[in-house]
């Protein structure tokens, strides 16, 4: 054990009753030397960068024990949902009766509910998702920062629960760059900040004789050396986070989009709210090349342009087929759309974490593979909007590929004054409708530029 871990343990030996502090020590044991630096570092303000499958939520379940039982401290542990609370909970439970079964009585709960876990001390553990109430006063822990849907107001009522003399800690997987979690890290490198940070990659806790199950490891980070990266190594995503790369979408941009014959599709994308609508023809030329022929976008579209907009695509282009995003409102006008251009030319098409990961793999393939055509400036395409060439290209590059906490994967963009991808979503569709088949996940080598390795 190290020197800086004894000293910190030792401080409680003088402050607890011998038995208390065997029990308190027996205990400290079952942690690995990584958890035990996080368990134990004193700093009102602390920050942990981690690996997923370390045990670090065990952990901070024990550090809401330890400050419960032996401090008398209020501490309250934010997770992203009330699943992920329970569990907090229900494992400070079990540090408890490890505890008391190793002959602790201050951690004997008083109190132990679904929300709740009381000592004698007077301190409490709260577990809540990040959309309950906080109003208390005491320490905060915030987990899995950086997957928290509401992470500013999280971060807000966090520090003012803190500001009169708690604690406070934040740990987290990295979840890409921008968001509230990659800039308190950040801010954190700063010694002047006040905060103190922790760093657990995989390999430091494998090499401290955590057990770790390297192929469950791949399977969660899909076999993408980006995503283990990201879930594992404690990187933060950046450029390789955006999932249609740069150059993939500039090689396509082209100043000349004449097609002189081929069969035309077209990609419906109806905007909720502040979204946009954007329809997107594509006309697939006898090499199977799909340029784009016309994109048009407008916001809060009522029904009867919505129809007239449809309308003069089908009479302009005659088109093969229509997808169009049948999404919550969608679902009306697609129907209509059905009924007056027949069933087997409009194919509502709802928006899912599958659909959107079958569009946002077409549109990969199509890329990488430079099967589209689009247009590097607005002269490429007669009579579009001022600036729509550069917009689809900023859709296209804002998908983003995102790991959710519990390893899974969705595709999505953030909200702008723009809308939400809309134009590179209409042209998923188009691509959609033209019959290409859904592309697959990809496995990026180390070092490699955007030419994909398909997962077999």
């Amino acid at each position: 054990m190290a020197d800086l871990t004894r000293s910190r343990i030792d401080r409680y030996r003088f402050a607890l009753p011998a038995p208390e502090f065997a029990a308190l020590e027996a205990w400290l044991t079952t942690y690995y030397p990584f958890q035990l630096d996080w368990l134990l570092e004193p700093s009102d303000y602390a920050i942990c960068n981690k690996s997923r499958q370390i045990g670090l939520s065990h952990t901070t379940s024990g550090l809401g024990v330890l400050w419960g039982a032996f401090h008398g401290e209020l501490t309250t542990i934010i997770s992203i949902g009330e699943l992920e609370s329970g569990e907090v909970l229900d494992k400070a439970k079990r540090h408890a009766r490890v505890l008391a079964a190793l002959g602790s009585k201050m951690a004997q709960p008083v109190r132990d509910n679904a929300k709740e876990l009381a000592f004698a001390s007077g301190g409490r553990i709260l577990a809540l998702p990040s959309t309950g109430g906080r109003s208390f006063t005491g320490n905060v822990f915030l987990d899995e920062f950086a997957y928290q849907e509401h992470a500013a107001k999280v971060w807000d009522a966090a520090a003012a629960v803190t500001m009169l003399g708690g604690r406070l800690r934040v740990a987290s997987t990295p979840n890409g760059v921008g968001n509230d979690y990659h800039g308190l890290w950040k801010k954190a490198a700063d010694p002047a900040s006040g905060w103190v940070r922790h760093e657990i990659p995989l390999q430091r806790a494998i090499e401290q004789g955590y057990p770790v199950d390297i192929k469950k490891c791949w399977s969660l980070a899909k076999g993408d050396v980006r995503i283990f990266d990201q879930l594992f190594n404690c990187k933060f995503l950046d450029g390789e986070a955006q999932y249609i790369p740069t150059p993939a979408v500039t090689a396509c941009s082209v100043a000349d989009l004449y097609c002189y014959e081929g069969e035309c599709f077209g990609g419906l994308d109806i905007g909720r709210v502040a979204d946009l609508t954007v329809l997107t023809i594509l006309k697939r030329d006898a090499f199977g090349i799909c340029w784009l022929a016309r994109l048009e976008s407008c916001k809060r579209t009522d029904w009867d342009a919505l129809e007239a907009m449809v309308d003069r695509a089908f009479r302009d282009f005659k088109l093969k087929r229509l997808c169009v995003d049948s999404t919550g409102i969608g679902a009306f006008p697609a129907e209509r759309m059905q009924k007056k251009h027949g069933k087997l030319r409009v194919e509502p098409v709802d928006f899912t974490l599958q659909s959107k990961e079958d569009l946002a793999t077409t549109l990969f393939s199509a890329f990488t593979e430079e099967t589209i055509r689009i247009p590097l400036t607005d002269a490429a395409l007669p009579g579009v909007a001022a600036g729509e060439a550069q917009k689809l290209r900023d859709d296209l590059c804002a998908i983003r590929r995102i790991i959710t906490s519990a390893g899974n994967i969705r595709y999505d963009a953030p909200h702008t004054d723009e809308g939400h991808a809309d134009r590179a979503w209409s042209l998923g569709l188009a691509l959609h409708a033209c019959g290409k088949a859904p592309g697959r996940m990809h496995q990026i080598a180390p070092g490699a530029n955007f030419n994909p390795t398909p997962v077999q």
